[in-house]
C-alpha cells in the first residue's frame, strides 16, 4: 500500500481556491461544507483520487468523507473507477456542472417542495377542522394568513424550478 508524503498531502493555491469556490456554492444550497470541498477537490485535480487522500488533503473524518462521497454520486456529481494495481476506489468529479444542479433539482429539491405543499394543505385541514370544532368561536384568522403566506411562497417557488431548469439545459 502506499502511503502519502506530506507534500503530496498539501494543497495547492489553485485547489484551495476551487474548493472555496464550491464549499460557497454548496452552502448556498444548504448543503455541507465536506461536499464542496470533497467536489472542489475532485474539480481541481485531473487524477483520480482515493477516500483516504480526501481525508489527509481536505483534513476531514473518514466519515464525512464517506457521506459526502455517497450524496456526490448520488446526485451524479462523482464517478467510482477502479485503478489498475490498486485495491481502493478513486473517484472523479463528473465535469457537467449544470447536469450535477438540474439532477439536485429534480431529485432533492422537486420533491421537497411537493412534501411542503402537502403538509400545507394539511395545516389548512387542521385550522378550518378546529374552526368547526369550536363552533366558530375560534379566531384562526392569523394562523390562516400565515399558512396563506407560506402558499405563497411554495406558488412562487414552484414556478420558479421550472424556469431555473430550463436555464440549466442551455448551459
Amino acid at each position: 500500500m502506499k502511503t502519502s508524503t506530506t507534500s503530496e498531502m498539501e494543497l495547492t493555491e489553485l485547489q484551495r481556491e476551487m474548493i472555496e469556490y464550491f464549499v460557497s456554492f454548496v452552502q448556498m444550497l444548504g448543503l455541507p461544507k465536506s461536499i464542496g470541498q470533497i467536489y472542489g477537490l475532485l474539480f481541481a485535480t485531473t487524477k483520480p483520487i482515493a477516500m483516504d487522500d480526501f481525508v489527509g488533503k481536505l483534513k476531514i473524518s473518514k466519515g464525512s468523507a464517506s457521506q459526502g462521497l455517497s450524496l456526490l454520486k448520488s446526485l451524479g456529481a462523482v464517478k467510482s473507477q477502479h485503478l489498475e494495481g490498486e485495491r481502493r476506489e478513486h473517484f472523479r468529479a463528473d465535469l457537467n456542472v449544470a447536469r450535477i444542479v438540474n439532477h439536485f433539482f429534480e431529485n432533492r429539491l422537486s420533491p421537497r417542495l411537493e412534501n411542503a405543499e402537502d403538509r400545507l394543505k394539511r395545516m389548512r385541514q387542521l385550522i378550518e377542522a378546529d374552526q368547526a370544532e369550536a363552533d366558530g368561536s375560534a379566531d384562526n384568522s392569523e394562523m390562516l394568513s400565515r399558512i396563506q403566506a407560506l402558499q405563497k411562497w411554495q406558488t412562487r417557488g414552484k414556478r420558479v424550478l421550472p424556469i431555473l431548469k430550463s436555464w440549466l439545459k442551455k448551459w
